[in-house]
C-alpha cells in the first residue's frame, strides 16, 4: 500500500467487529514496531499482547475507575464512563501495551521511542485492513501496578503506549478532519 494512502487513510477507530485478529497479522504489527527508530538504537520497548476479552474488559473497567478519580469530567463523559459499556478499549479484540523499564533519566526518550513504534504499528494495522486507536487514558494503569503485574508487566516497567486493534465496523469509521501545517517560522 502507498505510504501516503496509509498516512492519510488511517483513523482512530472506536467500533469493531466481533472478529479476532489472526496471530500472523499480530506478528506483522510487532515486526513493524521494532523497525521504528529509537534513541541510540536502544529499542527499549516491550510488548504485552492481550486477546483475552475478559482481561481487556477488566483493564478497561479499572482504567475507567482511575479516570473518574483523576479529574473532573464533563457530565456526558462521566455518564459514559459510568454506563458499564467499554468506553476505554471499545470492545476491541486486541490490546497491545507498549512498556519500558523505568529510567527517569531516559523517560522522555523512551516515551518518544514507544510513540514511534506505536505509529509504525498503527500504519501497519491500516495496511492490514485493521482499525486502531491509541488510548491515552489507559496510561493511568501505571497507578495500578497490581493490575499490570497480573498481565506480566513488572513493577519496574512503565506503560507508555496502550493500543487497540480490530476489524473496523464499516458503518462507524470516522471521516478525516481537515489538517494544516502550523509553521511557526520558516527560516
Amino acid at each position: 500500500m502507498d505510504l501516503n494512502l496509509c498516512i492519510k487513510g488511517r483513523r482512530s477507530v472506536r467500533s469493531y467487529l466481533d472478529r479476532p485478529v489472526p496471530r500472523e497479522v499480530i506478528d506483522r504489527l510487532l515486526d513493524a514496531a521494532v523497525w521504528a527508530p529509537s534513541g541510540m538504537n536502544g529499542q527499549p520497548w516491550r510488548f504485552t499482547v492481550i486477546q483475552d476479552r475478559e482481561v481487556i474488559k477488566s483493564l478497561s473497567a479499572r482504567t475507567a475507575e482511575l479516570v473518574m478519580k483523576s479529574r473532573p469530567l464533563p457530565p456526558e463523559m462521566e455518564a459514559s464512563f459510568k454506563s458499564g459499556r467499554d468506553v476505554v478499549f471499545y470492545s476491541a479484540p486486541l490490546l497491545i501495551l507498549i512498556s519500558v523499564k523505568k529510567n527517569p533519566d531516559w523517560r522522555t526518550v523512551n516515551l518518544l521511542d514507544c510513540g514511534l513504534a506505536a505509529q509504525n504499528m498503527l500504519l501497519a494495522a491500516y495496511q492490514e485492513g485493521l482499525g486502531s486507536c491509541f488510548i491515552g487514558f489507559a496510561s493511568l494503569l501505571n497507578q495500578s501496578p497490581e493490575h499490570l503485574a497480573r498481565i506480566g508487566i513488572p513493577e519496574d516497567h512503565e506503560l507508555m503506549a496502550p493500543l487497540i486493534f480490530g476489524y473496523p465496523n464499516p458503518n462507524d469509521v470516522p471521516e478525516a478532519k481537515p489538517r494544516a501545517a502550523k509553521v511557526l517560522q520558516w527560516i
